[in-house]
């Protein structure tokens, strides 16, 4: 029982010491991706990549001593149950294990959610670029005009990628760059699309048309087994109770005639 309480108070010094924190993707990259003015663009040095280890380990440090925090609590008596002296050190690990535990799945969530949200996003995504290529947009023009028009998670990937080319970077180097950190994988044919189509030209109106009728695809399949898959969880659990209900009331006459005719005769 203590142990249940540890994990539900680490959970909640976890969202309070998480709330209010979510920034979009621009916001985060916005440091690394804004050079100073009259600053020429260089690869990271090694240090200031080193240097960014202390805030990630300081991002799992923070829910581990709130959740061992907790344990403590309630190993004190703090937190309306007896105290357990002798069990705190169990309680503390066990608050700061669940705390770190926590903060993975909401993470996790949380990735899956803007991955939802990306790929329903890519068909308008698609469209909307081509119809700024039909109206004589260049493959940049485009990408900065979608980026500072709209909100979402594709415009957020597309921002980052316009002020990684107003930095000084290629925008096929930008493309790539974002093909291979995308929040969903097939935000990559797109960005490469783009890329391709940058070094070399070509009809990437009617591509990226047709892109978008592939996505629209992708996204009714993905539906229909999404709604098979909620039909089985929701008919399963049915199915399971009253087919044996339904042969217990079938087979009861016929067992109770094949034991009225065993029993021995008075």
């Amino acid at each position: 029982m203590s142990a249940l309480a540890a994990l539900c108070t680490a959970a909640a010094f976890l969202l309070l010491a998480t709330a209010g924190r979510r920034l979009p993707l621009a916001e985060h990259l916005a440091a690394y991706l804004a050079p100073a003015a009259g600053a020429s663009v260089a690869p990271a040095h090694p240090a200031t990549r080193a240097g960014r280890l202390p805030a990630a380990l300081a991002s799992h440090l923070a829910p581990a001593a709130a959740g061992a925090a907790a344990g403590w609590l309630l190993a004190s008596g703090h937190l309306f149950v007896q105290a357990t002296p002798g069990a705190t050190p169990a309680l503390m690990a066990v608050g700061a294990g669940a705390a770190l535990l926590g903060q993975r799945l909401r993470r996790r969530r949380a990735a899956e959610m803007r991955a939802l949200h990306l790929r329903r996003e890519l068909p308008t995504v698609a469209d909307t670029l081509a119809l700024s290529v039909l109206a004589g947009e260049s493959v940049s023009g485009a990408v900065e005009h979608l980026a500072t028009t709209s909100r979402g998670v594709a415009a957020a990937e597309l921002a980052a990628i316009a002020a990684e080319h107003r930095a000084g970077r290629g925008l096929p180097e930008a493309l790539a760059r974002a093909s291979s950190a995308t929040a969903h994988a097939e935000a990559g044919r797109l960005y490469d699309l783009l890329a391709r189509a940058h070094r070399s030209g070509g009809r990437l109106a009617d591509a990226l048309a047709d892109l978008a009728v592939d996505y629209r695809a992708a996204l009714a399949r993905d539906l229909t087994a999404e709604g098979g898959r909620r039909a089985l969880a929701a008919y399963g659990p049915i199915l399971g109770l009253m087919v044996p209900v339904t042969l217990l009331f079938l087979m009861y006459p016929t067992l109770t005639g094949l034991a009225a005719l065993s029993s021995p005769a008075p």
